[in-house]
């Protein structure tokens, strides 16, 4: 399974080149983010100008559909619990807690375009992809 973290998703959502093409190769695997991931971005969908916002919550329920949502629940807590102290420190506890589901239901790699993402060892490899314009 691979996973994609917010700023991809988003980069998805905004058409941008190069999350096209990650989709392209990700074609016929299993691809995941987690209800963390969603809700950052409903936060985006509702903050941005109303006029369009009928239209990002459209694009926010395809996306839904067309890929695996992972729970934030307790063996996600769990695995973020293990990693406390662990060289997590300066990550957020939703970012833990993120990574935490990810690797409860055996994701093999995160895909982002944070490259400050430095949240220490997982069982999963975190891949960071250039963004591109989408124009």
């Amino acid at each position: 399974m691979k996973g994609l973290d917010t700023s991809v998703l988003l980069s998805l959502l905004h058409g941008d080149r190069g999350a096209r093409d990650l989709a392209t190769h990700l074609r016929g695997l299993e691809v995941a983010t987690t209800e963390a991931n969603l809700l950052e971005l409903s936060f985006l969908a509702v903050r941005g100008p109303p006029r369009a916002r009928a239209a990002r919550k459209g694009a926010l329920d395809r996306l839904r559909r067309r890929i695996t949502v992972l729970p934030i629940d307790s063996r996600a807590v769990e695995q973020a619990a293990r990693r406390v102290g662990k060289g997590s420190e300066k990550t957020p506890p939703l970012v833990v807690a993120m990574l935490g589901a990810l690797e409860a239901n055996g994701c093999d790699e995160l895909y982002t375009h944070e490259t400050a993402l430095d949240p220490g060892k997982w069982s999963f490899r975190i891949t960071h992809v250039a963004k591109h314009n989408a124009k």
